[in-house]
């Protein structure tokens, strides 16, 4: 199954976590480890020997997948360093957990392929501008310095044009037939609604304001 996840974060934070500066280096560090630490470790050793189960592996915990993130994978990302190809899948999947970590939001609906088509089709009758269309979010490049894999789509949308989509998905509601398809678009247009209110508080937090990333794969 398909799964479309979406993410209110500024483009260019995203962009900083490559060759981070290091006091941006240390937060994202210190993120990695409690998201990625196995539970009931000992709290010794060190912050980086406690991200992944193949640097702690207590009675019970799995044994790592070969794309799960390690610890050099992280302080590739922080380096802005070459990441080998068959380091893509699990870099991808820790600069994920890393924008998730710091978005303002993230919302997320389960579409294969053909779904996700659909729902762009259903889109653009309800009158919505192929610009504004799903596919169109997922072909807009990042220029993130990271090569996508194989199966995985990401792109991204600016703030303001994540807003634009939330209206033009609300005035298409109605025109959309399929009862599944409109209460998705309901419910992408109530989330998108949160960019403006995000987008005024930023500068209070002295971040910038939020774009929109979206991930599409299989899951």
């Amino acid at each position: 199954m398909g799964e479309l996840r979406l993410y209110a974060i500024g483009i260019e934070e995203v962009r900083s976590m490559f060759g981070a500066p290091p006091q941006w280096a240390e937060r994202l560090r210190q993120q990695a480890v409690v998201a990625l630490a196995p539970p009931h470790t000992a709290d010794h050793g060190g912050l980086l020997s406690k991200l992944g189960p193949i640097f702690r592996r207590p009675p019970g915990t799995p044994v790592l997948d070969p794309d799960d993130p390690v610890p050099a994978d992280l302080e590739r990302i922080l380096a802005g360093a070459f990441v080998p190809a068959e380091r893509r899948a699990a870099s991808w999947r820790l600069l994920e957990l890393l924008i998730k970590e710091n978005a303002w939001g993230f919302t997320s609906l389960s579409l294969h392929g053909e779904k996700l088509d659909s729902l762009d089709f259903a889109l653009a009758r309800g009158g919505v501008h192929a610009a504004a269309g799903l596919r169109h979010l997922l072909s807009s490049h990042t220029e993130l310095p990271l090569i996508a894999p194989r199966g995985l789509l990401v792109g991204f949308q600016s703030g303001e044009e994540a807003t634009w989509m939330a209206d033009s998905y609300r005035q298409a509601i109605d025109e959309i037939e399929d009862g599944d398809d409109r209460e998705r678009v309901y419910a992408l247009a109530n989330w998108l609604d949160g960019f403006s209110h995000w987008a005024d508080v930023a500068p209070t937090l002295q971040r910038p304001a939020p774009d929109l990333i979206g991930f599409w794969g299989v899951t």
